[in-house]
């Protein structure tokens, strides 16, 4: 999922930072937000996740 919060322009310099709070039983959560050079934030992303072992 993807939200937006303020305009930006996507060719000029972003910073997004990403991190998982929580990962076990064969899944795990992702969330990220990005920022403009000035330190505002423009979006919000997460994501959920399967992961299988393969046999």
């Amino acid at each position: 999922a993807m939200w937006f919060h303020r305009p930006f322009r996507a060719d000029e310099w972003l910073l997004y930072s990403q991190d998982s709070p929580s990962a076990q039983g064969g899944r795990g959560l992702t969330r990220g937000l990005i920022f403009k050079p000035d330190g505002t934030l423009v979006a919000s992303v997460a994501q959920e996740g399967s992961v299988r072992e393969r046999r």
